[in-house]
């Protein structure tokens, strides 16, 4: 008795036969075309050996290149299709899904020198989520786009310095916090894996800095915190105050005015917390050229600095507008001087001579 599917029952035969791909096959065959269990050698050395389905291979099977490469896997109409393992020249080795004839899914990469990725791949490419960890123990753990880390992702150096936030291309892009091994940290922006926009920068000592980035380099304007309780707010560049700022002490003293290369340079205010004001031109942080000092204690000077001291032409003032006219050498009276009182009349002339009077 035939059952009910028995009128098309195939026979299967072993034979041999030129596959639709040039090939020799010898194996399982149904009306002339592989199918089952077979091998076939082609024309420039490959070989497979594995299943076929209607004249094409499906099923599990292994196909050896003649170059050395190797796939053991699953294939569906003569492509790799499922799940598989590839073998490539260089030593690499990738175990996973694949999609007509490319690695798509999720698989597994072991490279030659040690890395690893494991996650997703579209087309032979790292895309979507994976982690790749590097033979040292570092490790990138995020999303990829087109074979490189793009999108959110976190890298972990393995020394105690990691960043977690945005890439673009393989490097750090957009918004992330980066941890450093010594304890800084910096929470900002990031363009071309180096700092670069606004940014907050932690020093492990405790000091603190918030502002602009370019190039890695504080530059522009911020705020930068001392942790012994001093802060500075205005421009920088290059890692240094630079450009017009205030700096407040914690002891109360303020400047205000220009800064170069980290120091008071410029025209600028220094208000000292007894009162005393001293305004005029600041060199390498000292006062130098024209300056006016108002003491809190009433007196004044007007005159010329030089390296912090006075040097050059003076007049001063006492709060009673008692006057002496005269000139400075190297922070020492030096020279003819004129006293006069608060009504201009000379009261003393003299000179001095490297501090010491002689009246006339």
């Amino acid at each position: 008795m035939l059952t009910p599917f028995s009128g098309f029952s195939q026979k299967i035969t072993l034979g041999s036969c030129t596959t639709h791909d040039g090939g020799t096959y010898k194996g399982q065959m149904v009306s002339g075309k592989p199918q089952g269990k077979g091998s076939t050698v082609f024309g420039n050395g490959d070989v497979y050996e594995g299943e076929y389905l209607k004249g094409k291979r499906q099923g599990t099977g292994i196909y050896t290149y003649a170059d050395g490469k190797k796939y053991d896997g699953q294939w569906f109409q003569d492509q790799r299709h499922g799940r598989g393992t590839f073998y490539f020249l260089n030593n690499n080795k990738y175990v996973g899904l694949w999609f007509r004839d490319k690695q798509q899914g999720h698989g597994v990469m072991y490279y030659y020198n040690g890395d690893k990725y494991a996650g997703d791949w579209v087309e032979n490419k790292r895309q979507g989520k994976g982690k790749y960890t590097y033979s040292s123990g570092a490790y990138y753990d995020g999303q990829w786009v087109n074979d490189q880390k793009s999108g959110k992702g976190i890298f972990d150096w393995g020394d105690g310095t990691t960043y977690d936030g945005q890439w673009v291309d393989n490097q750090r892009s957009g918004k992330g916090v980066n941890k450093y091994a010594d304890g800084d940290a910096y929470i900002g922006q990031w363009k071309d894996d180096i700092q670069n926009g606004r940014g907050i920068y932690k020093f492990q000592n405790g000091d603190m800095y918030e502002g602009d980035y370019v190039q890695g380099e504080r530059t522009g304007e911020g705020i930068f915190r001392y942790a012994n309780g001093d802060k500075y707010t205005g421009h920088f560049f290059e890692g240094n105050k630079d450009g017009q700022g205030t700096l407040v002490w914690a002891n109360g003293d303020v400047y205000s005015g220009q800064w170069k290369d980290d120091l008071q340079s410029g025209m600028g205010k220094l208000t000292k917390k007894n009162g005393d004001v001293f305004e005029g031109s600041f060199k390498n942080g000292e006062l130098n050229g024209e300056v006016i000092i108002r003491y809190a204690n009433g007196n004044k000077f007007r005159g010329t600095y030089k390296k912090g001291v006075p040097h050059g032409i003076a007049l001063e003032e006492d709060k009673d507008g008692n006057r002496f006219e005269g000139s400075y050498v190297d922070g020492r009276r030096d020279g003819k001087f004129v006293e006069k009182d608060r009504n201009g009349q000379i009261v003393k002339k003299g000179r001095y001579e490297l501090g010491r009077r002689f009246e006339n």
